[in-house]
């Protein structure tokens, strides 16, 4: 009959669905495995460029750097691109820079190589290892930032702070951020800034996410009382390695705006569209840079567009604790409030403590 399947069409379906189901089952099995399996004993390995074997635990790969645990020297970091081969009998999610993840113990493969279940993947192209048992806390990381200056000619205050947490699971990635500057001084009234964002993002296929925002800005020198923003967009990593992670993103958004002098409020929908990159290293000293750039176009206020631009570069003292400048570009064509300034600038300098 034209409406069944011909015998070729059902073989060909039935050793794609075998193969599908062999790729599948591994994984499944030591997810199950690891669910129910003893914490490790640190009888894990990791082999050296240089020749040296280190016995351990595997605690997590981020960032080019391998958290390892072992009896004699504590918790240490090895930098990626200096392991040569690594083993664990413990169960973990591996993502490669494409995006997609891979699970299971980690088998010792060639030189370069790692072998995880059915597959082999090169250690270069690993971005991140993850133990499935981890616990909520391992999962987060981020910065804390505090900055102040004092100038006795105008018994001028300056008092900067920031903090930014990302919690990264199986499927999904939260980040909340915020930051804050208050300067006072005798001959000017105070002015003060606040941000503050929440972003949710679902992996759904590989280098493609999707998620929502929720953000709140308040700058007294754009004469803004108070903006509150809620959206949803879509995202696409553009490339994601041991050292950088760059990304796009799009979407519509309703914001709600309040000004000083007016003290009237207005909505309206604007559009997202922006561009975030991040650049690292992990030889000390540490380095990190990041840049976010984001337009939002108007599609109820004719012809306005707002723009957003921040920077933000560390570089290490100390163990965890970095030398910090940020500069930020906040620039609106049609302000909704008469006389406002339509662009504000500035930057900071803080202390900031790495987790």
């Amino acid at each position: 009959m034209s409406g069944q399947p011909r015998p070729a069409n059902l073989i060909a379906m039935s050793s794609f669905a075998s193969r599908a189901f062999a790729r599948a089952l591994p994984g499944s099995l030591v997810l199950l495995l690891g669910a129910t399996a003893a914490a490790a004993q640190k009888t894990d390995s990791v082999w050296i460029r240089n020749g040296d074997r280190i016995t351990g635990e595997v605690k997590s790969l981020s960032r080019a750097l391998l958290k390892y645990s072992t009896d004699d020297l504590g918790t240490i970091y090895i930098e990626w691109d200096h392991v040569e081969r690594i083993s664990s009998a413990a169960t973990f999610e591996v993502q490669v820079r494409s995006g997609i993840k891979h699970y299971g113990p980690l088998g010792k493969g060639r030189n370069g190589t790692l072998v995880l279940g059915l597959d082999t993947l090169l250690l270069a192209d690993i971005v991140t290892i993850t133990p499935i048992r981890q616990t909520l806390l391992a999962r987060v990381d981020g910065y804390l930032d505090l900055g102040f200056s004092y100038q006795k000619a105008h018994k001028t205050l300056q008092l900067t702070t920031g903090a930014k947490l990302v919690y990264r699971g199986p499927v999904s990635e939260t980040a909340i951020e915020a930051s804050t500057f208050r300067e006072d001084r005798e001959d000017a009234p105070e002015t003060t800034r606040l941000t503050a964002d929440l972003r949710q993002r679902f992996l759904i296929a590989n280098l493609w996410s999707t998620g929502f925002e929720v953000g709140y800005e308040q700058n007294e020198e754009l004469d803004l009382a108070g903006r509150v923003r809620v959206g949803a967009f879509g995202a696409r990593t553009l490339s994601r390695n041991n050292h950088v992670d760059f990304w796009a993103i799009a979407g519509p958004l309703v914001t709600r705006e309040r000004y000083v002098s007016t003290d009237s409020t207005s909505t309206s929908l604007e559009g997202l569209i922006g561009v975030v990159f991040s650049a690292f290293r992990y030889d000390s000293p540490k380095f990190d840079a990041s840049v976010t750039s984001q337009l939002y176009p108007s599609f109820t206020i004719q012809g306005r567009v707002r723009w957003q631009n921040d920077l933000r570069v560390s570089y290490e003292l100390v163990k965890d604790f970095m030398i910090t400048t940020t500069l930020f570009d906040s620039h609106d064509n049609k302000p909704q409030s008469v006389g406002a300034p339509k662009n504000d600038f500035g930057t900071t300098l803080a202390i900031s403590w790495s987790f």
